[in-house]
């Protein structure tokens, strides 16, 4: 079970896209991560428009002491318009997590800003396993869009505890491969009715994970390739001509011999704007 309903989600949404369409914003009103201005094809002042880039809204601590062959995991989290993708870099240089490191989008995918609507939210985990000095070093969450590229940092430190018992642990299991794992998703998406939207669901493990989508939390709603869905070969999910029927949860599940992984997506397909 989640920690919280899809009930809640759903009512929380629909409150704010009702008080945004109905509250009039004047240019010179400042809100954080939001832009507004005029279109000369509508009959209203102004518009409540998301603004182009993006912003981090969790990176992890700015500096960790880990003990020898214990395992961590750094998250970060990023809001965006478009969809912001994240990667990690250790001392500068691009850390690999699975098989399908590109974050370009689609060639199905309506690419047209104009009428991008709201933001998105992406989620991303580096898993560290069995800590040694090697690990100890600056490591950074990239996420970016076509706009606007954002970072934070950690320093990780090796703590001086001597654990020789975890190492040979940690070598045993490593022998027998490695669980699956999602590394970047996306936790919400808001899109206007009638475009394509793309939900992320990159994993890595060994074996390479198989990846499942379903609807909500019900196993039993295995979404399947169709004119409405399609799962590209990276595990990511697209939704075509998006509707209000499209509303509601939607659960990544990626799972390989040594170990299985789920997250989960919430959609919400925004009114078009008044011509």
């Amino acid at each position: 079970m989640y920690p919280i309903t899809i009930q809640l989600i759903v009512m929380l949404f629909v409150v704010h896209f009702a008080l945004s369409r109905q509250v009039e914003y004047k240019k010179t009103q400042s809100d954080p991560g939001f832009s507004v201005k005029e279109r000369s094809n509508s009959k209203e002042e102004g518009h409540y428009v998301p603004k182009l880039g993006v912003r981090l809204q969790k990176t992890p601590a700015s500096f960790l002491s880990v003990g020898p062959f214990d395992s961590v995991t750094l998250e970060c989290e990023a809001e965006g318009n478009p969809s912001p993708t994240i990667y990690w870099l250790k001392n500068g240089r691009r850390i690999h997590q699975g098989t399908w490191e590109e974050s370009e989008l689609s060639q199905d995918i309506n690419t047209n800003e104009m009428v991008t609507r709201g933001v998105s939210r992406t989620r991303s985990r580096l898993y560290l396993d069995c800590v040694s000095p090697k690990d100890e070093g600056i490591f950074s969450c990239i996420a970016e869009n076509p706009y606007q590229r954002v970072s934070g940092e950690t320093d990780l430190k090796l703590s001086e505890e001597e654990r020789e018992t975890r190492n040979a642990v940690c070598v045993a299991k490593k022998s027998f491969g490695t669980p699956a794992r999602i590394h970047m998703w996306t936790r919400t998406r808001i899109e206007t009715q009638g475009n394509d939207i793309q939900l992320f669901c990159r994993a890595s493990g060994n074996p390479q994970p198989q990846i499942n989508w379903i609807r909500g939390d019900d196993e039993s709603k295995i979404i399947k390739d169709s004119e409405k869905y399609k799962i590209l070969e990276n595990g990511d999910l697209v939704i075509r001509n998006l509707s209000w029927g499209d509303l509601g949860g939607y659960t990544c599940m990626a799972k390989n011999v040594n170990g299985a992984a789920k997250t989960f997506t919430f959609v919400y397909p925004a009114m078009p704007e008044e011509k």
